[in-house]
Parts: C-alpha cells; structure tokens; sequence
C-alpha cells in the first residue's frame, strides 16, 4: 500500500498563500509610485492566490452588478462605429479582479493593518515629495516674476503620477482612511502614527489644486464626523471658513474659483462637457457612441452656440456623464447598482469598518462628479483595494469577533455580517 506524502504539497501551498498576501499588500503600496509596478504585483499576486487552490469568495450581491456593467460595456463597445479604438477598455476590465484577489488574499486581519499602514506611510512619502515640487514651482515662478496663480494651475504637482488629478485622488482615498482610522477607532493602535501623517497629507492635496478632491474628501469627512463625533460636524463650517482666511492668497483664489462660471476656463469647459454629453445620450441612449470615443466625436455634438473654452475634451470630466454617453444609460443603472451594493454591504456591517468603508466610498464618488476618476486606473484600483480590504475585514471578523475600539464603544450591540451573501467564485 503507497501512502502519498502530502506535506511538500501543504507547504507548497502555505507559501503560495504567504507570497499572496505580501504581493497584493506590495501592489498596493505601488500604486502611488508606479502603476506598472503595481499592476505586475497585482498579477503575480493573482497567480500565487490561484496556485494556493484556496476556495475563491466574493459578496454574491455585488457580483451581479459587476458582471452586468462589463457586460453592457462589451455590447457598447460592438455596437461601436469604431470598435477598435475602444479595445483598450478590455484591458481595463482585469482591473476588477483587484476586488477578487484583495477579498481573498488575507488570512487574518493584523496583514489587513498592517498594509493600511505602509500605504500610510507610502502616502506621506509622496506628500512630502509633492510639497517639495510644490514648493519648487513657487520659487520658480518667483524667480522668473510670473504671476504663481495663471501659472500653477496650468501644472500642478504631481507626485509620483503622469498627472495631477491621479495625484489627488489617491491622495483624497488615502486621507479618508486615514480620517476614519482616527475618527472611527479602525484599525485599532498606531494613532501617534496616523496624527502625523494627517496634516501632511492633508497639506498635500490642498498643494495639489485639485478642487474636486477636495470636495471628496469633505464628503468623506462628514460621514466619518456623523457617525462618530456629531459635535465636530456641526463646527466642520467654522473651520473650513478659518482654513479659508489662514490660507495664502493662491489657495483663496483657487477655493473661489470652484464657483466662477463666468472666469474660470475649467468650469466653462465643464459647461460645454455637460451639453454635450447630453446630446450624445439624447442620440444614443442605450448603448452610447461607444468606449474612448467621446473625445474623437466631441465636436460632432458640441451646441454650435457654445463657445470652446481652453481645455482637454478627451472625457467628460464626470463618472455619470462620461459613462451613460460612452456606454449607454443601462450601463449608468449598473454602475449605480454597484455602488449602491458597495454602501449597503458597508452600512450592513455597522462597525468601524464598514463605516470606513461607506466614508472612502462617498469620497470617490462625490470627486466622480467633478473628474472621470472611474476611468483612473490608478484611483480605481487603490479605492478597490481599500473597499476589498475593509470587505474582508468584516469577513475575517465573524470568525474572531472582538469589540473594536473607537465608534465601537457607542454600540454595544454588534451586528454580525451576514456571510451567507458569500459565494464560491
């Protein structure tokens, strides 16, 4: 009788597991350095997770949308008067495995901690480079005896990324955390730690400009505010209107612009942008004019009446827009139908985590209004890797359930996350 060794194969496997949880917690780290880095990693993770032969979970109730909003996009892309320029989407659609992979990658919650923690750290790292560009352009631009203002916002820094608007909303994702990891008492330990690295962050992605953002983050605050500290909320007005005051004067002029229609070429571009998506929805509203076909066709729907403000007409600078003209109204229902599954499974935890969760939520979203951060693989991929994470934190909490510290202490009732929305992928 032959008796097969298994132990070679178990340790095979544990390792595969290990190299699984260090390859996804090293890709998302990446992403604010390089998204080539980080999308290897993402794929080297994906591999070792497949080698492990672990049984494959995902919430059943986000999976249906998902599936949907690729679908539909597929059937934008062939009813497309140029489908080939619109092949690189297909490419993206892999980005959506990072919500797999994050899910099922980690086997306890300190991994999930700890790698919140190197993104910290890796996002104070790029903060502080980005006040140095910051700072840099401002002597620059002294030097040379030009006004800072006009100037600076025609480039803004940039971190580590091709642009700027990537820049701060990796940095708006990252500050959220970071809000509800002090706010909400989530992850437990490290607050000196996440004391220090909120004002430097914060002082970043005011540098950065980016107006949208800002508003993201505010969003993202005032549901951390309202389900932990209701007091701050209520003074939350006071204090942007102090910030305001004690801000230079380019920081002011840049605050006071988000209300300049008249002025302000970006937000008349946004105008244009907005009559012409809806046109192109008014004339394809189910499967849209097809994907990375908004910029080749813009002028074809531009109103003639409407004057063509100095900017870059690729997208539409807006998730919804962009999506129903590109894609079709159907494939908008399913992009909200998803997110409305992401908030739901974030409020059906009621903990700390899931409230953090929901807050990093509607900061991606409110910044979707003013950017097309959806199509940001970078953004996209660090909000899906910090959903995911947070996801499997309730996950991996059922099966030791502590009290959490924090938002916890108001609750001492705790609802148990219904793993039964869980299916085998």
């Amino acid at each position: 009788m032959i008796v097969e060794n298994r132990k070679p194969l178990k340790i095979f496997r544990s390792r595969s597991e290990s190299a699984t949880v260090v390859l996804t917690s090293l890709g998302a780290v990446a992403l604010l350095f390089s998204i080539a880095a980080a999308e290897t990693l993402f794929a080297l993770a994906l591999l070792a997770l497949l080698i492990s032969r672990r049984p494959l979970r995902f919430p059943a109730r986000l999976g249906l949308p998902l599936l949907a909003f690729v679908g539909w996009s597929l059937l934008s892309l062939a009813f497309s008067s140029h489908p080939m320029s619109g092949l690189s989407q297909i490419r993206k659609i892999f980005i959506f495995l990072v919500l797999v992979l994050v899910y099922n990658a980690y086997q306890n919650r300190k991994q999930i901690e700890w790698t919140y923690k190197a993104l910290v750290a890796a996002a104070v790292a790029v903060s502080l480079w980005g006040i140095g560009q910051f700072a840099g352009d401002y002597l620059r631009l002294k030097h040379e005896d030009l006004p800072f203002y006009q100037n600076y916002v025609a480039h803004q820094i940039e971190g580590f990324m091709s642009h700027w608007m990537t820049f701060g909303g990796e940095l708006m994702l990252v500050l959220v955390l970071l809000a509800a990891a002090l706010m909400l008492g989530w992850p437990a330990g490290g607050r000196l730690f996440w004391w220090i690295a909120l004002p430097t962050i914060l002082i970043a992605l005011l540098a950065s400009f980016t107006r949208g953002m800002w508003l993201g983050t505010l969003a993202g605050f005032v549901y951390i505010f309202a389900r932990s500290r209701r007091a701050l909320l209520y003074l939350l007005p006071v204090v942007i209107v102090a910030l305001y005051l004690l801000a230079p004067r380019s920081l002011q002029d840049r605050e006071r612009s988000i209300f300049d229609s008249q002025t302000d070429s970006s937000n008349r571009a946004r105008l244009v942008m907005l009559h012409t998506g809806l046109a192109m929805i008014k004339a394809h509203p189910i499967f849209g004019i097809g994907p990375e076909r908004i910029g080749p066709e813009f002028l074809l729907y531009k109103p003639a009446s409407m004057p063509l403000p100095h900017g870059w007409y690729g997208h539409l600078h807006n998730d919804y827009l962009q999506i129903a003209a590109e894609r079709g109204l159907p494939c908008l229902f399913f992009f909200l139908w998803f997110f409305f599954e992401v908030v739901r499974l974030g409020l059906a935890a009621n903990h700390a985590a899931g409230h953090a969760q929901v807050a990093v939520t509607a900061a991606f979203l409110t910044a979707g209004v003013f950017e097309f951060n959806f199509g940001d693989s970078e953004v996209l991929m660090l909000f899906f890797f910090i959903f995911a994470a947070a996801a499997a934190w309730q996950r991996l909490r059922q099966k030791s359930p502590v009290i959490d510290s924090g938002l916890l202490e108001h609750h001492r009732k705790i609802a148990v996350p219904n793993t039964a929305a869980e299916t085998q992928a």
